[in-house]
């Protein structure tokens, strides 16, 4: 028969009085504090159990069964109980459950395991932060041997770790370095190195053939040239025109009367004049770079920077450019990564110059305007105005030169007209 009884007992699991009964048993579990399982007999376990209860002893899981007390106790614990069971004159039987402390205290001595568990984070650590391939993705024009070299001259190759990659100035280094690409864009997946380009497609230029326009001037100009392939021509070599005059027309009547709309097409040359003006400063302010910089890195976690350099550049003037990569682990991002801070020296220096240094910086200054914007056309003659000021010198440049002068403009034909035929080019 099983008795049932009223226990107390000073634990932070039990603060007021439990109803428990004597014949549950105790479930052997896998712990992560060490407990001991114990059962005390003898004499009459109730001094023992008063004397638990005075005492500083975290007992659980309290029952008797007959004249036998069992419970639950923490190990460090037992030596104290052992004092109470010797006063009381109690037998007890220890038995230590399994817990997780205890079976790694098993393999203390066993210094194999946690090298290789350190060594084997270590290595997929290594290989998530390093770059093991490159892939270029897009390019058809540009080999992908002339896209690699110019990333090896950067320190971007395979082994090289993702951290010191400075991704914006390679993109930046692909699309000024080689003219065939047109956008260049570098991430990482992984320990993967991606490479993505756009090359340059060279576009056609369309032709509205069967839209009606004529071809008129864009200068005051005289005409030198003419080749007509189709409209009907309106001027004649060595006339002078105006700006926006009509040179072939689009518009042409036929001997019966009819009128026809065409898309006009011709090559005009003619002789204009074109006007052009540059200024330079004799003061002029510049920020140069020294080529002095330092590099300072902060191991981040969350938002908890630690410095790994103690160490601050006392520049007087810099530029700074900041990074930041997370490291990876099998994939996958972490919380936690490398930021980087460059910071480079500058210096700014005000420069007076002189008069004749003023002149050359204007000539060159001409020279690059006529080898950018005037070299499809022949320069006949140039004229140079200069102004000198307090502050400035201004170069004014009048050129006569010969070249294309005419433009299509489109029309729409009126809708009254009576007739209103459009034809196409006949080239």
């Amino acid at each position: 028969m099983t008795a049932v009884c009223w226990l107390q007992a000073r634990s932070p699991l039990y603060s007021s009085p439990k109803r428990v009964d004597f014949s549950m048993k105790i479930i052997p579990t896998m712990t992560i504090r060490e407990f001991c399982d114990v059962r005390a007999d003898g004499r009459t376990p109730y001094p023992l159990i008063n004397a638990i209860r005075q005492s500083s002893i975290t007992c659980t899981d309290q029952y008797c069964k007959g004249e036998v007390f069992y419970c639950r106790i923490l190990r460090r614990d037992l030596p104290e109980l052992q004092k109470l069971a010797a006063m009381h004159h109690m037998h007890l039987e220890i038995r230590e459950p399994k817990s997780i402390l205890r079976k790694c205290r098993q393999y203390q001595f066993r210094f194999g395991l946690p090298l290789g568990m350190i060594l084997g984070f270590c290595i997929l650590f290594y290989y998530s932060n390093i770059i093991v391939t490159i892939e270029i993705q897009g390019n058809s024009l540009v080999s992908e041997s002339v896209i690699l070299s110019l990333l090896e001259q950067e320190n971007v190759r395979i082994g090289c770790w993702i951290t010191d990659i400075d991704m914006d100035y390679c993109e930046t280094i692909l699309r000024v370095q080689i003219p065939e690409i047109s956008w260049a864009g570098i991430r990482h997946n992984g320990n993967k190195l991606i490479v993505e380009v756009t090359e340059e497609t060279p576009q056609t230029e369309m032709l509205h053939e069967r839209t009606p326009c004529h071809v008129i001037s864009r200068y005051d100009a005289q005409i030198t040239n003419v080749e007509v392939y189709n409209g009907q021509l309106q001027c004649l070599i060595g006339d002078g025109i105006a700006k926006g005059d009509v040179i072939v027309s689009g518009i042409i009547t036929d001997e019966e009367g009819q009128t026809h709309f065409r898309h006009a097409y011709a090559k005009i040359t003619g002789i204009y004049q074109q006007e052009s003006e540059f200024t330079e400063s004799f003061v002029i302010s510049q920020t140069t770079q020294t080529g002095k910089s330092t590099c300072q890195k902060w191991f981040r976690l969350f938002n908890l920077e630690i410095p790994l350099q103690f160490y601050h550049p006392d520049y007087i003037e810099s530029e700074i450019t900041e990074q930041y990569t997370a490291f990876q682990f099998l994939g996958r991002e972490l919380p936690c990564g490398i930021f980087k801070r460059v910071t480079s020296e500058t210096k700014t220096s005000i420069t007076e110059r002189s008069e004749q240094e003023l002149q050359l910086a204007l000539n060159s200054a001409v020279v690059r305007y006529e080898k950018n914007f005037l070299a499809d056309t022949e320069i006949l003659d140039r004229k140079l105005e200069f102004a000198t000021t307090q502050d400035q010198i201004t170069c004014h440049v009048i050129y006569t030169v010969k070249g294309e002068i005419g433009m299509t403009a489109e029309f729409l034909p009126e809708k009254n007209n009576p007739v209103q035929e459009t034809e196409p080019d006949s080239k």
